[in-house]
């Protein structure tokens, strides 16, 4: 066809005008635009598609390939509309001496002086409207280990309104659905000007140890909490290895045979 005819040259010009994600799958729609890729995508690059999109993401050890990662990462997403969506968001113009922005820069600074345990975030724009946050497994639970990270969005109305807080890393939870939407009846139904990103990423991390299973986003889960711990246990570590701990080991190094 027409596009199996197409020159390298002008394949290259093409690619040069994609994101990173439309990079990445351009380079799985056949062996030749991959092996095309991959002559012109260096592992610097890679490294660099990372820490735009995941700039939480800190590996424990030396990376061998970037690439893998980056796939990695990219698979553990429970949506990579929302995951590409995240980094097109229009940020609308804010005042920088607003009630939001003096708030908002006081709560980065504590975040960044002070953070809770296992708990980090930061803006992924000056107005501070898109964030990235990462919540550590507590000890003693499933989620040991895993490294989760979420994205929030932030009102022009905060704090009079609630942020909009999703995972970008799967998660096997009955409060948290599988697009990766978290059901914490604070940010729904009971916000309080008292509270803060902080304060509700500590919520979501004692969900963690402590489901609230009376009202689920996935009912499954919440049944098989209820009626088999240790079955929900296994797969919920399972998620853990597979998903959220890339930044210490490879999947293919797990065996996650049944998940």
């Amino acid at each position: 066809g027409l596009v199996d005819s197409l020159p390298p040259e002008v394949l290259l010009v093409v690619f040069k005008h994609l994101d990173d994600i439309s990079l990445y799958t351009a380079g799985n729609v056949c062996t030749r635009w991959r092996q095309i890729l991959d002559g012109e995508t260096s592992e610097k690059e890679w490294k660099h598609f990372i820490q735009l999109r995941w700039p939480l993401f800190l590996p424990q050890n030396p990376v061998k390939c970037w690439k893998t990662i980056y796939t990695n990462l990219l698979n553990s997403s429970p949506c990579r509309y929302c995951l590409e969506s995240m980094m097109l968001q229009s940020t609308p113009p804010i005042e920088e001496n607003s009630w939001r922005h003096r708030r908002l820069r006081s709560e980065l600074r504590t975040l960044k002086t002070d953070p809770p345990e296992g708990i980090q975030a930061t803006p992924l724009d000056r107005h501070c409207c898109h964030w990235q946050a990462s919540i550590t497994g507590p000890h003693g639970s499933p989620y040991e280990g895993g490294i989760f990270l979420l994205y929030l969005q932030i009102p022009q109305s905060y704090p009079m309104r609630p942020p909009k807080v999703r995972f970008i890393t799967k998660i096997f939870h009955p409060n948290i659905s599988r697009h990766g939407d978290v059901g914490l009846d604070s940010i729904h139904h009971n916000w309080s000007l008292a509270l803060t990103i902080s304060k509700v990423l500590i919520s979501i991390q004692s969900l963690l140890t402590d489901p609230f299973v009376s009202v689920c986003m996935e009912p499954t889960i919440g049944r098989l909490y209820l009626s088999n711990t240790l079955e929900f246990d296994r797969i919920a570590r399972r998620w853990t290895w597979k998903y959220a701990m890339h930044d210490f080991m490879m999947p293919c190094f797990v065996d996650l045979e049944g998940v």
